[in-house]
């Protein structure tokens, strides 16, 4: 499928996705149409509510639990905020001063989370991760205590794209509630990056609560979900008319719901081809870096990672400068999480937290999608390689 033109090369997937077509088809009647409130009780407001609930149910059924544990956000951000925030202040009425967990490795949404949660009164402990991004199990099971609250470990990281043992960390986590008799810790992960590539099965993963984001799988920016298993309870952090049972307050943006519901369904049917395509070309363009640049270090696993990232690393490259040079060659790339970007810290942690700090500076991260070719990338790679090179 070919969405860019012919003289650019876009490669930040992990950062932003274009809407694919059909998705755009299916959001176009809720702009003009059927624009009606869902909680407004004429006909059409009846008929939006029917419309809303179906796509709740549509994407509950992909995900394998309830209609109603499908919580519609304005953004992946948002979901993991009520997701941290929320266990948090729930948790302040039974426990004086919540403990969370959270791994080396997060996406900002989270780590900004947790700081916040701090703000409020908890105290956060942040886990290493071994050479590969790997979080530990055992390091989690030595710092769950009672006050406790809340684990959150992302299922593939935004930057490296490496897969964390969740569904074992879950199990561990029910394990020791079990022995404790208590509620908690509840588990979160943030499944943004792992929507198009990872079958997201909620039952499997055995967690709490999870996390989508619309931007990152082929649908519209401006929207998210949260996954709430029934027996957890939650504070709000957005207030108003109590939409989305009481938990994100504000009129359903219909539109939107309409094209993440279409593209997760589209995730969900392409997924298996897409992975093996992607995959190859993952693999390939591992092979090529550690071929021609032997002074790179390639942070992506071969194995146990997402199909569509590669992170690269290298002494003395400068990656500020080496993606503006790529960008005047018509080559998207980012230089770690566009949202670290934004907030002006540079560099990326990421590789920091896998023990490489003299590379905070010196890492690309190339990301592959739908429209990405072999001959694409080709093109790139003789790109990178000779400006490094220089």
């Amino acid at each position: 499928m070919k969405i860019f033109g012919p003289k650019r090369i876009y490669l930040d997937y992990a950062s932003t996705t274009p809407v694919l077509p059909a998705v755009k088809k299916e959001m176009d009647r809720f702009f003009i149409d059927s624009f009606h409130n869902p909680s407004s009780i004429y006909k059409e407001g009846v008929e939006a509510k029917k419309f809303l609930e179906n796509f709740r149910t549509k994407v509950a059924r992909i995900i394998g639990v309830s209609q109603r544990d499908i919580v519609f956000t304005a953004s992946g951000t948002e979901s993991i905020n009520l997701a941290l925030l929320g266990i948090f202040e729930e948790s302040k009425k039974t426990i004086n001063k919540p403990h969370i967990i959270i791994s080396a490795i997060e996406h900002p949404a989270v780590k900004e989370s947790a700081k916040e949660a701090v703000r409020r009164g908890a105290e956060v402990s942040i886990v290493p991760v071994d050479a590969s991004g790997l979080v530990s199990i055992d390091e989690i099971s030595k710092i769950i205590r009672p006050e406790t609250v809340l684990v959150s470990v992302m299922l593939a990281n935004n930057e490296i794209g490496v897969i964390e043992p969740v569904s074992r960390i879950s199990r561990m986590v029910h394990e020791y509630r079990k022995k404790n008799n208590s509620k908690f810790p509840y588990i979160h992960t943030d499944a943004s990056q792992a929507g198009n590539y990872i079958k997201i099965n909620l039952p499997a993963l055995g967690v709490d609560l999870l996390t989508l984001d619309g931007s990152k799988i082929y649908g519209p920016k401006g929207v998210g979900v949260l996954v709430v298993r029934p027996d957890v309870s939650l504070s709000p952090i957005v207030f108003g008319g109590g939409q989305e049972r009481g938990l994100r307050s504000g009129t359903e943006n219909l539109a939107v719901i309409a094209g993440f519901t279409k593209a997760f369904e589209l995730a969900d049917l392409d997924r298996g081809k897409e992975v093996e395509r992607l995959n190859k070309i993952k693999l390939y363009f591992i092979d090529r870096i550690k071929s021609s640049l032997p002074k790179a270090t390639v942070n992506t696993p071969e194995e146990n990672s997402l199909p569509n990232i590669v992170s690269v690393s290298m002494v003395g490259m400068l990656a500020e400068f080496v993606a503006i040079k790529l960008d005047l060659m018509g080559i998207m790339v980012s230089t770690g999480s566009s949202c670290g970007n934004v907030k002006g810290s540079g560099g990326t942690e990421t590789v920091v937290a896998l023990g490489q700090g003299e590379l905070r500076d010196s890492t690309i991260r190339f990301s592959f999608g739908r429209s990405t070719t072999k001959a694409l990338v080709e093109k790139a790679l003789t790109s990178f390689i000779k400006i490094v090179e220089k």
